[in-house]
């Protein structure tokens, strides 16, 4: 929230708030950025605020547009870098270190001369230092059009407008890769219950309590699918590859829905699967079917594994059909006599 009234100090110039800030703590090279708040304010809201600034600043960037309000050394307007901090023996050597990029930059059609104004000749490592300026200068693509106005941009927004939420995901992107990219709305359906939802969550992560993840918490024991009992047990093969788990699907699929799931991996499909609420019965029932057949099949495995009792595929495709129907049915998305119509003559199942 606080980096947000650095966007608001950027952007709202005339404000009467903006002038009391200029007058009080801010920098007067640049009309974008604010100083760090001296020591004898340390302790004002406004330090509060600037203490953001480098975060601000990571993702935000100036379109120098015409160049006529930019700081030359002073402003972010060039790849994120301070040319003032990045070629400091440069900047102490220009006459005016408060020059604007207008008067720096010399445009003549795509051709860019610059001129620093240097106080003296250069020697040694500072020369090198204006060489190495120079060459970072003309790989930066500058903007010919005179009546451009210069710009604030906030990179992480397709629109260059600031939002705390979009840096909020920045900042979770870079302290929790992945997190961004997580499939919320598949995996919490309000629809479905809790529970269910709960062990997709765990499917998701790969945390289920198969027989190979006991194996690698030192269990010593055999590792057979108890559905197939041709491979070993996992969560991929347990959910995708299983062949009782595709005869299932092959029953579930009698009504021709759409539910191919071509991806082989569990965090695949899980992102895959519909998340948006549908009209008709046979779409609602897509929605909540991935949930539905997951689940019984996990219940049948732990039923031959702890009870030694057996279903076959029908039996486990009916109960996972009926219960969907039925968590549609009590949240009155669907009817209860026509969703059980519909199982019969799309499904087969009675």
């Amino acid at each position: 929230m606080l980096s947000k009234w650095l966007w608001r100090f950027a952007t709202e110039r005339d404000s009467w708030w903006r002038k009391l800030i200029d007058i009080k703590y801010h920098n007067p090279s640049s009309v974008w950025q604010t100083e760090k708040v001296r020591r004898g304010f340390s302790q004002s809201v406004w330090a509060n605020i600037t203490k953001e600034h480098e975060l601000f600043w990571k993702f935000a960037s100036i379109d120098p547009g015409n160049g006529t309000m930019i700081s030359f050394w002073h402003d972010v307007w060039n790849q994120g870098m301070v040319l003032s901090s990045a070629f400091p023996r440069v900047a102490a050597a220009v006459v005016d270190s408060e020059a604007r990029l207008s008067d720096v930059a010399s445009l003549n059609g795509e051709l860019v001369s610059w001129s620093f104004n240097l106080k003296y000749n250069l020697r040694g490592g500072a020369e090198r230092e204006r060489v190495e300026l120079l060459n970072f200068l003309n790989n930066i693509p500058m903007n010919n059009n005179a009546l451009s106005p210069c710009r604030i941009v906030w990179n992480p927004d397709p629109n260059s407008k600031f939002s705390v939420s979009s840096l909020y995901r920045m900042l979770v992107q870079e302290t929790l890769p992945g997190v961004i990219d997580f499939p919320s709305k598949q995996i919490w359906k309000k629809l479905i219950p809790s529970k269910v939802c709960f062990f997709m969550w765990l499917v998701y992560h790969n945390k289920l309590i198969t027989v190979d993840s006991l194996k690698k918490r030192g269990w010593s024991m055999a590792n057979r699918c108890c559905l197939c009992c041709k491979n070993e047990e996992n969560i991929n093969h347990l959910l995708v590859e299983c062949e009782f788990v595709k005869e299932v699907w092959r029953i579930i699929n009698r009504g021709r829905l759409v539910l191919s799931y071509q991806d082989r991996e569990v965090k695949l499909i899980i992102k895959h699967s519909p998340h948006s609420k549908p009209g008709n019965v046979g779409d609602w029932f897509t929605y909540c079917i991935l949930h539905a057949v997951w689940w019984f099949v996990w219940l049948e495995r732990n039923q031959r594994v702890f009870e030694e009792k057996k279903s076959t595929a029908i039996g486990v495709a009916r109960r996972a059909a009926r219960n969907a129907m039925e968590w549609l049915v009590s949240h009155g998305h669907i009817d209860k006599t026509q969703g059980l119509t519909w199982l019969q003559e799309s499904l087969l199942i009675g």
